[in-house]
């Protein structure tokens, strides 16, 4: 397997080009984390590095020791169609696709049979939009509480500006984003902020998702694999954000422990809040809506309100997420594959049972200097 991690690909999917380049704090983090993939990888799979790597660069990184210890191959672009020739059947796992990075690998030389073709791009596109969420709730039925409502899309905003009078408290979401960018949460802000945030995100995007904001007292999801038209349930996670959304932290714990975590928040003997049920819910709309043209990771975002009830999907996400990435890291732990280096490794690295991205890079070279 070739991983790649390209946290811009939601940007990208966005810009529908094939030449996108995202924002210069992305690009930071795609370059410094560009061995993410390591802390979750099989035994022998490869990183394809980012374009123009320095080498001194990989060398410097912390993750190269648990690189070495999993005998992983790092590649450089250069590189990339050589491997491919010495190591015939792998597959490309990227964090998400889109036309941008097959445009790049193409230029790879990379074999079109490891590349989805234009139509299956679009087809994601389409799937990634946040709208999806709408037939997901509204085929919920008596699987959604009836505090839950359900989102609205907006493509004027008179329409989008009318639903924040009447509600005062709303996320408005731009149709493509990530990790809490392109939210707007209009708690305590005035027309003169609102309204040019969401005129510029429907010129840009075509239009803007509007939700009601609830009292929220825990953030979690569903992580599922997509292959062969069939949806199989992974593993749940649990996460922390800001108040107005943005991304901070996973848990990392055994699912036991998770799983019993989330039910004690919920009021699990009311209507809409019945783990085990929304969850086989999920899968079957998964294999109606989407497993028949995604192959790949995805995690659905689920909240609970502070009346101990289940939002069964707050947004859908097709690409891989750090809460799958927490839950494979828990995997990798318990798994009987590893080796005591790398569980001594992902252990330290979890310290406490938090996985933070944005505190990765100073964990590791704490461990390093440890």
């Amino acid at each position: 397997m070739i991983h790649i991690f390209n946290p811009d690909t939601d940007y990208a999917l966005a810009s529908n080009m094939e030449n996108y380049t995202p924002p210069v704090s992305v690009l930071a983090i795609k370059r410094s984390l560009a061995l993410l993939p390591a802390l979750f990888a099989d035994k022998g799979d490869a990183i394809l590095m980012p374009p123009d790597t320095p080498e001194t660069l990989i060398a410097e990184t912390p993750f190269v020791n648990l690189v070495s210890d999993k005998d992983m191959q790092i590649i450089l672009p250069k590189d990339l169609p050589i491997y491919i020739i010495q190591h015939p059947g792998e597959r490309i796992r990227p964090w998400g696709w889109n036309k941008t990075l097959r445009k790049w690998l193409r230029g790879l030389d990379t074999p079109n049979l490891l590349l989805p073709t234009e139509e299956e791009l679009n087809t994601l596109r389409s799937l990634s939009h946040r709208r999806l969420t709408i037939p997901f709730l509204l085929n919920m039925g008596d699987m959604r509480n009836e505090e839950i409502s359900i989102p609205k899309e907006f493509t004027s905003l008179e329409e989008a500006m009318e639903f924040w009078m009447e509600h005062a408290d709303v996320y408005f979401k731009a149709p493509w984003s990530s990790s809490g960018r392109g939210i707007l949460f209009t708690k305590d802000l005035e027309k003169r902020h609102i309204e040019p945030w969401l005129r510029g995100i429907i010129r840009a995007q075509g239009s803007v998702m509007g939700e009601i904001a609830y009292a929220r007292k825990l953030d979690f999801a569903t992580e599922w694999e997509c292959r062969d038209g069939r949806a199989m349930f992974v593993g749940v996670s649990t996460f922390v954000t800001s108040e107005r959304g943005k991304y901070k932290s996973n848990v990392v714990l055994p699912q036991e422990n998770i799983v019993a975590y989330v039910l004690q928040n919920i009021k699990v003997y009311d209507n809409g809040n019945n783990l085990s049920d929304i969850i086989e819910r999920q899968r079957l709309l998964l294999e109606n809506y989407v497993a028949p043209f995604y192959e790949g990771p995805l995690g659905i975002d689920m909240l609970v309100t502070k009346d101990g009830n289940v939002n069964p999907c707050v947004e859908i996400n097709l690409r891989n997420t750090m809460g799958r990435v927490a839950v494979d890291i828990q995997h990798r732990i318990m798994s009987e594959e590893a080796s005591e280096t790398e569980v001594k490794f992902l252990t330290r690295l979890t310290r406490g049972g938090i996985f933070s991205p944005m505190h990765l890079l100073s964990t590791l070279r704490d461990i390093e200097s440890n």
